[in-house]
């Protein structure tokens, strides 16, 4: 028996499972294993990497299906619904400033959200309790994929969005050309940069293009870009030929969901369909950005710093360069920074005074320092609160080793 079809013992544990799924929508393990995975996830299907992603994609699919369309004003009655699960769920807002958004205060937006839930619950349920069993594929054939998307996802470096995308279009144009279908990016100069693995982003959105110019009734398709919560999305504006978008109509979106889940999962993504009109769709897919983190070099050596801008080229680290104690006192009050590397012998004030005066100031006292010197004192760094020391020359491992440890300490992992 398909698990699929193992009902719930009753709507209201049916509604609360929908609730609990929602509150973890980006909490990976915990969808892996939550009830609703199990039981709409065919369990030779997906791999165990995926299954959680197949889950939260079921979810986001079925919140965008409660869009009306952006032609409905944010704080219309008929898109309430889907402005509370799309702002407190897939963009994790707080629930006070989705309340402001639409004019409504706490109590109302309480009883919407239990509307809401009810809605949603309602579509999965007549989409996926009474559908015909899917077709279960095996999961030995996609472990390999799996295994290599992993392999390169940690293989990161700065991808600039724009040239990204625009680079594509010559792969795709051939393809566009030969459907009679316009293709054209529309993506900003002035995004930040992604900190990813080139050969994965490019496959997932090569994938999705190629997909839809092959297999929609498409007039015209442009690329997107475009910050959003705690990420970057890149669109595929997708214009149809004509209005309906009937599912009957259309050979649909989820063999291209499917082509590319393992890849979008190796990176930390995901993909929704934006209903804009009834002759266009927009295919988001969501990538996680990754602030740069600025780094204070406190060093008399201007070739030092040259270098250690070499070693950290293609890393999410923005540098500054302070020669004197002096200059570095006033770089941390107007800009302070993430992580400061400190040598300890330069002309006028040294570093240890640098040192114990951002420990004595509680507005600096949690930056971290790595001290970089010729001297042979590590202990005595330490106990003065340095978080590391690295004996001079610095190489280049050595360095990201000890800042990207000083990163995931203050990111609390």
């Amino acid at each position: 028996m398909d698990r699929r079809f193992i009902p719930v013992s009753n709507d209201a544990e049916f509604i609360e499972q929908i609730r609990d799924a929602l509150a973890h929508l980006y909490d990976h393990v915990h969808l892996q294993r939550h009830p609703l995975a199990e039981r709409w996830v065919a369990p030779q299907s997906v791999t165990t990497r995926t299954r959680g992603q197949e889950l939260r994609r079921i979810l986001l699919d079925a919140i965008e299906a409660l869009n009306p369309g952006d032609n409905v004003p944010l704080r219309a009655t008929e898109r309430r619904a889907y402005a509370i699960l799309f702002g407190l769920y897939v963009e994790g807002g707080e629930r006070h400033k989705v309340a402001e958004s639409l004019g409504i205060g706490d109590r109302q937006l309480r009883r919407d959200q239990t509307e809401a839930v009810a809605a949603l619950a309602s579509i999965l349920r007549d989409h996926y309790l009474t559908a015909a069993p899917m077709r279960e594929g095996s999961a030995a054939e996609l472990e390999p994929l799996r295994s290599e998307s992993e392999r390169l996802a940690q293989q990161r470096e700065m991808v600039d969005v724009y040239d990204l995308v625009n680079g594509l279009l010559p792969l795709l144009e051939p393809k566009a050309r030969a459907q009679g279908i316009w293709l054209i990016s529309q993506a900003p100069p002035d995004l930040p940069k992604l900190y990813v693995n080139r050969i994965l982003i490019r496959q997932i959105l090569i994938s999705l293009a190629g997909y839809a110019l092959a297999n929609l009734p498409l007039t015209g398709l442009s690329f997107q870009a475009r910050l959003a919560q705690a990420g970057i999305e890149i669109g595929l504006d997708l214009k149809y030929r004509r209005e309906s978008l009937v599912e009957s109509d259309l050979p649909g979106l989820t063999p291209a969901f499917n082509s590319v889940e393992t890849l979008v999962a190796a990176l930390a993504g995901h993909i929704r369909l934006e209903t804009l009109s009834g002759k266009t769709q927009t295919l988001w897919l969501w990538l996680p950005h990754h602030a740069e983190t600025v780094v204070l070099v406190v060093d008399d050596n201007e070739e030092l710093f040259a270098l250690f801008q070499r070693y950290v080229g293609d890393h999410p680290y923005q540098l500054i360069h302070a020669q004197s104690v002096d200059q570095a006192l006033r770089l941390v009050q107007s800009n302070p920074p993430d992580v400061v590397t400190l040598d300890l012998m330069m002309p006028n004030r040294d570093g240890w005074e640098l040192l114990q005066t951002l420990r004595a100031d509680p507005t600096t006292t949690h930056i971290p320092v790595i001290v970089c010197s010729v001297l042979e004192d590590p202990d005595l760094a330490l106990s003065l609160g340095a978080q590391a020391y690295l004996k001079k020359p610095v190489g280049a491992v050595d360095l990201l080793q000890a800042l990207a440890a000083q990163v995931t300490s203050k990111a609390g992992f």
